[in-house]
């Protein structure tokens, strides 16, 4: 075959692009598990740094995979519904936060994965947030302690929120640790915390965190998506909630401890 014809040319440009597709397909194939064991263990971590405060350390990509298996986390975690109620049969970690949104407000039909890191003696309960920040969506997770209201910690994350502004959620620790003690419900009603501008009060008495400086649109958005977020788990923040004043009630009288059994747990033992 003549080197210099048009169509010696087409079959070496054809033969060429197939022998390319046939490396890359094949380096994806193999790359493949690895890719997967990352985007796992980025997922146990940004879990985790919602309670770093509660571990005493920060949570890397390095020790993530550790402290969860410290923490037992694969067999401590639970999927529930709006109604509070455990949904069996489905993986909490492999529940994609997304698809349990609808124009950033919790879907009637969502699971929602929960779970439980027992630090100490004491369980804290995680929860995943999702949303949509200035430009794109916005994720993280909160955990509160036992008594469903108080909260521990909170982690978040951004797909293009603005570097050196917006993106501070992420990149600024303090925004988070802001969240440690703030509460969820006031005087038994949901009020979630706020992310309000210096000066501003809420509303409804719910606890607030400072906006962040020259991202007020983000801290906006951070607001909404913790309110729509854990507006999808007030059924079963009240559950563990009444769990807990329970226990302690049993604690000063006995009496009360036969009841305890009669309330469906969130996760199950």
């Amino acid at each position: 075959m003549n080197r210099n014809s048009n169509v010696y040319t087409v079959i070496y440009a054809a033969l060429l692009c197939a022998l390319v597709a046939v490396l890359l397909t094949v380096a994806a194939v193999g790359l493949a598990p690895q890719q997967k064991a990352n985007s796992d263990n980025e997922k146990k971590q940004q879990i985790l740094s919602s309670i770093s405060s509660v571990l005493g350390k920060e949570v890397t990509f390095e020790n993530a995979a550790q402290i969860w298996d410290e923490l037992d986390m694969d067999n401590n975690m639970s999927v529930v519904n709006v109604k509070g109620d455990e949904v069996a049969g489905v993986n909490a970690f492999d529940i994609v936060a997304k698809q349990q949104f609808k124009a950033g407000v919790v879907k009637d039909d969502a699971n929602l994965p929960l779970f439980i890191a027992n630090v100490n003696g004491k369980p804290y309960y995680i929860m995943c947030l999702y949303g949509s920040g200035l430009w794109d969506a916005v994720w993280g997770y909160i955990s509160v302690e036992s008594d469903g209201s108080t909260i521990a910690g909170a982690s978040f994350d951004h797909a293009s929120e603005t570097a050196g502004l917006g993106a501070k959620i992420k990149d600024d620790p303090a925004f988070a640790a802001a969240f440690v003690g703030k509460h969820v419900f006031q005087n038994g009603q949901f009020a979630p915390v706020q992310v309000l501008k210096q000066g501003k009060t809420a509303a409804n008495g719910a606890d607030q965190v400072d906006a962040i400086t020259g991202a007020t649109k983000t801290s906006d958005c951070v607001s909404l998506i913790v309110n729509n977020s854990l507006t999808g788990y007030k059924a079963a923040l009240e559950k563990i909630g009444t769990l807990s004043n329970m226990v302690q009630d049993c604690a000063a009288d006995s009496t009360v401890c036969d009841s305890i059994q009669n309330v469906e747990p969130v996760i199950a033992e």
